[in-house]
């Protein structure tokens, strides 16, 4: 990475499988979940479940938008049926958390998730006081990544002049760089092969957050 000199006024960050490892045992338990929500609600099968609940993610962004556009499903009923878990496998990082106390500019979370999911997540990481914000599923008027009017309603309602965003899934980086905001990805190896790959509208790959942001730092 070159010397950019690039003073950032706002800094996004993805959650899960950004700012932590969700596939160590978070998605294992919400994937189980979200197949016994749709089993129930839409009478079919754990099999048929399943399939619909990856078909929704990969067209809608979140299996919950296409739940939502299909089923008419209440989306806080969801969540918080999906969400009951045991967040207690989470673990901080110290190392990285001091580098994101390093960064220089407004700090926000922007999600898919909901602000209840995301307190827990935050407090369990140690991250619950570096983060100004949280720009959750319920601030998108439920119009989750990669929908480009909430990337137009993130970058409005924080005024954003130079930002940067951080996420794991490369179509939800699209409309940040059409936008005009920089981009970087941090690869996951275990994203539906649907929803990975390259484009020449990601700034920047990497496999390891930390390793990132101590060469920026480094170099900025």
């Amino acid at each position: 990475m070159e010397k950019n000199n690039i003073d950032f006024t706002h800094w996004f960050f993805d959650l899960d499988n950004t700012l932590y490892c969700a596939n160590t045992g978070i998605f294992d338990q919400i994937h189980k979940k979200m197949g016994e929500f749709i089993s129930k609600n839409l009478k079919v099968s754990l099999k048929e479940a399943k399939l619909l609940q990856k078909k929704y993610f990969i067209e809608n962004g979140t299996t919950l938008h296409g739940l939502m556009i299909n089923h008419n499903i209440d989306p806080k009923e969801f969540l918080s049926y999906v969400h009951d878990i045991d967040f207690s496998i989470v673990k901080p990082d110290e190392e990285l958390n001091n580098l994101i106390k390093k960064i220089q500019g407004r700090k926000i979370v922007f999600t898919n998730a909901n602000i209840s999911y995301v307190e827990k997540i935050l407090t369990n990481l140690d991250l619950n006081n570096i983060f100004e914000d949280i720009f959750d599923i319920e601030r998108m008027n439920f119009l989750p990544k990669p929908n480009l009017k909430t990337y137009k309603k993130l970058i409005s309602t924080y005024n954003v002049k130079k930002g940067i965003l951080f996420d794991d899934i490369p179509k939800n980086l699209f409309p940040a760089s059409d936008l005009g905001l920089k981009t970087v990805q941090v690869y996951n190896k275990k994203l539906d092969k649907e929803l990975n790959g390259t484009s020449k509208k990601i700034d920047y790959m990497t496999n390891n957050l930390k390793e990132w942001l101590k060469k920026w730092i480094q170099n900025n």
